[in-house]
């Protein structure tokens, strides 16, 4: 059978390769893993190659990108298109999404893959049409959305009632594909370093995981979710806002630490006492912005000090989350983490009672990934949220600006 946990295969004609690109960084944005032939064909005949990979049971999908010109390509007509119909009708959890591009229409899609798809069929299949020549990334997402959609039904007509979906999401460094991981977001390749762009943060990642939770939602909205990976702090804190507790889902970060192994950090952990405090002082009357300094791993009072001003509003106030007695602190279970996820949030909410009226909260922070999903969670009706990323430079670091978040949305 099929594992539908596998790497969709994308099939194009390589005068689209620019297409192509976008196609698969909008596979990646939703958590959807891929074979390309330019990357992944090692050193071997390619019809035996492509012959392997397509009967592979770890392809889980296809993507059939068909433009006028794939009636020129032998390798698509004669090796591809055979050999994904072959799979899709032993229906054992492998799909196929024939997309037309580039002009295409039903029939001249057919004509282009010698009918071995018929008019009728692309018909039916309710197959998605592109009408941009070429396409744009907004396209791209659009189809990606489709597979993505696809995918997750796969999964959970393959995956036992109560378990949960596992999805790992990566920002720094890619990771092998694992079986049984539900979605594998990869949004390295929208980062340089530690640093994503707010233009990649707005128009491609906050609504590639905006569709993600709608997706996951609308498939099983009982199924309990465990989330691991290497990611920066915004974007796990994102994952968190994504899935707020309001919502009602079982969400847990499956958090690693060195000598103590992987825990599970969840909101259901009965809380228990961190003994972190908070304190808010006054800074600029004239300003609605407020600071949240979080020091948990570290003291990120220094890094945010040599922040340079020309990037920071005026801020209203400062409020600063730390333990009295540990500057770094270790955060053993997961019923410590949630209590200082729910502090951190008691202390946003009573800075914003005291000196109103308050704009954007500012989340500076130093702290395990796991706990960053949990505060994120709990960010509901705070306002908008701007998340900032730690660049460790000359000594003690700075911070930039990262995913601007809308949790009360």
């Amino acid at each position: 059978m099929t594992d539908a946990t596998g790497r969709t295969f994308i099939s194009y004609r390589r005068s689209r390769t620019g297409e192509a690109a976008l196609l698969i960084a909008a596979h990646h944005d939703h958590g959807i893993p891929t074979w390309q032939d330019v990357k992944d064909l090692e050193q071997v005949p390619t019809s035996d190659a492509l012959h392997e990979v397509l009967q592979d049971l770890f392809t889980a999908s296809a993507l059939l990108w068909i433009t006028p010109d794939v009636k020129d390509s032998d390798v698509i007509r004669k090796i591809e298109v055979p050999d994904i119909l072959k799979r899709a009708t032993r229906r054992d959890g492998f799909f196929v999404v024939p997309v037309c591009a580039g002009g295409t229409t039903y029939q001249t899609a057919s004509n282009a893959v010698d009918e071995q798809l018929s008019a009728d069929i692309l018909s039916d299949w309710n197959l998605l049409k592109v009408a941009s020549d070429p396409i744009s990334a907004a396209d791209a997402a659009g189809v990606a959305t489709r597979v993505l959609m696809r995918r997750l039904r796969a999964v959970h007509a393959q995956t036992a009632p109560g378990e949960p979906f596992k999805i790992t999401v990566h920002t720094r460094v890619g990771r092998p594909i694992q079986p049984g991981t539900a979605l594998a977001i990869d949004w390295c390749g929208r980062f340089a370093g530690r640093e994503a762009t707010s233009h990649a943060w707005q128009e491609h990642l906050l609504p590639a995981l905006a569709e993600i939770v709608r997706n996951v939602q609308a498939t099983d909205g009982n199924r309990p979710i465990v989330l691991s990976g290497l990611a920066c702090l915004p974007a796990v804190t994102s994952l968190g806002a994504a899935f707020l507790a309001t919502g009602g889902r079982q969400i847990s970060w499956n958090q690693y630490t060195p000598g103590r192994g992987e825990q599970l950090w969840s909101l259901d952990a009965a809380r228990e006492d961190a003994g972190f405090k908070f304190t808010t002082t006054e800074r600029d009357v004239s300003g609605k912005d407020l600071a949240v300094l979080v020091s948990v791993n570290e003291n990120v009072e220094p890094a945010f000090s040599q922040t340079s001003r020309s990037m920071l509003p005026a801020f209203r106030a400062i409020t600063r989350v730390s333990h009295p007695e540990s500057p770094r602190f270790d955060i053993t279970s997961a019923g410590v983490a949630v209590d200082v996820a729910m502090t951190v949030v008691d202390a946003i909410r009573a800075a914003r009672r005291i000196h109103r009226p308050l704009s954007t909260i500012h989340l500076f922070m130093a702290v395990p990934a796991g706990l960053a999903l949990l505060i994120g969670q709990l960010l509901n009706t705070v306002g908008p949220v701007q998340t900032y990323e730690h660049i460790p430079r000359d000594g003690v670091g700075v911070y930039v600006p990262a995913a601007l978040l809308t949790p009360s949305v």
